[in-house]
């Protein structure tokens, strides 16, 4: 080994240090960046062939940084709802202008300290836009469903910045209403109706007051007094206290019963157009009506059902009105503004404990077809009333009269509040009547090695050989981390170990100043020889 040989391996060795020192000033200057990733020097040995052998042959020292972007900082709780942090691999598609395409270029940052410019854009501290993927109705419409993988992006062009300007909300009329109530069980035809006021939107989000009544069916029966039923009996049921006849008959059964007669007066109802009240035989001699309008009908004793003609001379006595309720309920219905149709009934009726058993399917409002503001209509309206044989909706119990839930599902006009993003990436705008709409997903970029990723200014990296294809993926699938909302990942430089490697490289340093001090002694000694 030659005496200059020593000095340029020490000139390698306080190069390779102020390479280090470089790398740890950057890091301790960076201690507080949002998501910065340190870099560590790596020193290896630089090695020259010896002419001879057992003769050393000086080389030196070479510093190379070595980059820890695989390694997470920590993360820490933010104020803004559009700070984010990826817990886990991965990063954000950024670019640096708001409008894609161009002349813009895209780069990957796991920097989510974002916030909203007065363009509606969605931007981090280091001027980056965040990118994502714009939801069409159908995917928001899956995710409102519960099926949040809708990423459908492989590359960055089919990205768009996150805007959340122009965001507008919408009225959603009201289809569903779920009722739970108790009735009481004691009740009478008597009894005042039971009434509850369901809250009802149109398709303009303009509420109106649905009331609806309950209040026991009326039951009336007639007892075959004396005589029979013959062949060729005919028969005047008179309703509505007496004043609306209805022609039964004549039997043409060869031995008729009650059972033949309740048939015919069913289709003599039906033929004179009335659908709101119904015959049955409970017995060998006894006829029961009821009616299930709650009154247009009016079934009670003053209604008689007679013989007009026949044989058998069968006569009938009207008994008193039932006055507890046979488990069945008449529903009516009334709206300001509109009018109301019953489909399926407009009966609830009920199990011998109390239970739900059977109820109308729903209703139609129709509203007036003129004015400034007009609706869509119809407007139908679906019912959940409660499953049979359980307690879960419209019960008949020995209480006083209650409503436990009265909840429909239309929305009146609402105003744009803010958004929110999700650990899958869902990007939900809100609005102050409940509504919540979907409108972008925010993909998760992944690299094979995210080392090899070249660092750009700004916080941010570009994709080169070393660190391979990305791969858009939704967050928490797969390689990509969660993505964790109003959270923000810090710097994962470790300021004690960055003090003790300043305090080693100093010492490094000033080591190989000796070796060069020390070579340069030797050689003067050398010259100071020379005659």
């Amino acid at each position: 080994m030659s005496i200059f040989g020593a000095l340029l391996s020490g000139v390698s060795g306080l190069t390779a240090e102020s390479q280090a020192l470089s790398m740890i000033s950057d890091n301790i200057a960076n201690s507080n960046t949002t998501a910065y990733k340190a870099t560590e020097a790596s020193f290896s040995t630089l090695v020259t062939q010896s002419a001879q052998a057992g003769v050393n042959t000086a080389g030196g020292v070479v510093a190379y940084p070595s980059a820890t972007v695989n390694q997470q900082g920590l993360l820490q709780a933010a104020a803004s709802n559009t700070d984010l942090a990826i817990s886990g691999g991965g990063f954000f598609v950024v670019s640096n202008t708001a409008t894609a395409g161009g002349s813009s270029a895209f780069s990957f940052t796991r920097d989510g300290s974002f916030a909203v410019d007065a363009n509606g854009n969605l931007v981090n501290g280091d001027g980056f836009f965040l990118q994502g993927q714009k939801l069409t109705s159908a995917e928001a419409a899956q995710i409102t469903a519960g099926n949040l993988n809708q990423l459908t992006a492989t590359s960055l062009n089919s990205l768009a910045t996150v805007n959340i300007n122009g965001l507008s909300g919408s009225a959603v009329p009201t289809s569903t209403v779920t009722l739970a109530a108790e009735l009481p069980a004691n009740a009478t035809v008597t009894s005042t109706p039971n009434t509850i006021t369901v809250p009802v939107y149109d398709s303009q989000g303009s509420e109106h007051d649905l009331t609806m009544g309950f209040s026991v069916a009326p039951i009336q029966t007639f007892t075959l007094a004396s005589g029979t039923l013959t062949t060729g009996d005919t028969f005047t049921l008179k309703l509505k206290g007496g004043t609306q006849s209805v022609t039964v008959g004549p039997l043409t059964q060869a031995t008729p019963t009650t059972t033949d007669l309740v048939n015919d007066i069913n289709t003599a109802l039906t033929a004179a157009g009335i659908t709101t009240a119904s015959a049955s035989a409970t017995n060998g001699t006894t006829v029961q009506i009821t009616d299930t309008s709650s009154g247009s009908v009016e079934v009670n004793a003053a209604n008689s059902l007679t013989v007009a003609s026949g044989g058998g001379a069968p006569t009938f006595t009207a008994n008193a009105p039932v006055t507890t309720p046979a488990n069945t309920w008449n529903v009516t219905a009334s709206i300001a503004g509109g009018t109301v149709a019953f489909t399926g009934g407009n009966q609830v009726s009920f199990n011998g404990d109390g239970s739900f058993n059977t109820g109308f399917g729903g209703l139609t409002i129709t509203w007036p077809t003129t004015g400034p503001a007009v609706p869509t209509s119809p407007q139908t309206l679906t019912f959940n009333l409660g499953t049979a044989g359980q307690f879960n909706g419209l019960t008949q119990v020995g209480n006083q009269f209650s409503a436990s839930e009265v909840n429909q599902n239309g929305l009146h006009f609402g105003t744009f509040t803010g958004i929110t993003i999700d650990a899958h990436g869902i990007v939900t705008a809100n609005f102050d009547n409940g509504m919540k709409q979907p409108i972008y997903l925010v993909p998760i970029a992944t690299f094979n090695n995210p080392n090899g990723l070249a660092a750009e200014s700004g916080n941010s990296y570009l994709q080169t050989n070393s660190s391979g294809s990305f791969l858009l993926q939704q967050a928490g699938s797969g390689a990509a981390g969660q993505i964790a909302p109003s959270e923000l990942e810090s710097s994962n430089v470790d300021i004690a170990q960055e003090f003790s490697n300043l305090i080693i490289t100093q010492q490094a340093y000033a080591a190989n100043t000796k070796v060069i001090s020390t070579t340069n002694q030797m050689i003067q000694t050398l010259l100071q020889a020379t005659p």
